[in-house]
């Protein structure tokens, strides 16, 4: 079982109960998760189609495929700078489209992320199904424990802007996420 997925559910086993166990209080643990364990699997908008494909992994992170069964656009992207140029984000235009969507972007080919919706001015988005599991149950909890392990302040969660953090957010951000998880192919 992956990581994310076991600190996901040993945060989700621990409810908090009153003496008069008035209310079960869901709880946030997994704050050593980070961005790159979602990595593996993006999915993205095809550049030519607008359909959503995967950019995927499969040598742990030195090299990466997208290919699109609708229109057949397919590009690879190696981290080794002998096999190929050099990845999309060294590149001068990859921080402009970076801007253009709000970070929206897949980090490896520089295209947008296919999960991705407006939600309380901004941009909320997801690499995929796991990252938006983990962005709800981050938002559902009404208590979020931080626990004193070291390493603690490289996880997403430190890391989720503040509009994602508000308790006023917790509805229209969670109804977005219902709204995202609808476009799942």
């Amino acid at each position: 079982m992956p990581k994310h997925q076991q600190a996901l559910e040993n945060s989700s086993s621990h409810t908090s109960h009153t003496i008069e166990a008035k209310a079960i209080k869901p709880r946030f643990r997994a704050y050593g998760i980070c961005l790159e364990e979602f990595a593996q699997n993006i999915l993205v908008r095809c550049p030519k189609c607008h359909a959503p494909i995967p950019s995927c992994s499969s040598d742990r992170g030195s090299s990466w495929r997208i290919a699109c069964t609708h229109c057949s656009y397919t590009k690879v992207a190696y981290r080794d700078s002998r096999r190929q140029q050099s990845m999309p984000w060294w590149q001068e235009d990859w921080w402009a489209e970076h801007r253009k969507y709000s970070g929206a972007i897949d980090p490896v080919f520089g295209l947008p992320l296919w999960l991705q919706i407006s939600c309380c001015g901004q941009i909320l988005w997801a690499y995929n199904h796991a990252h938006l599991d983990f962005l709800e149950h981050y938002v559902q909890a009404t208590i979020r424990e931080r626990q004193g392990t070291k390493g603690n302040h490289h996880g997403i969660a430190i890391r989720l802007p503040r509009w994602i953090k508000l308790a006023k957010n917790r509805q229209p951000i969670l109804k977005a996420i219902q709204e995202i998880k609808h476009k799942l192919p």
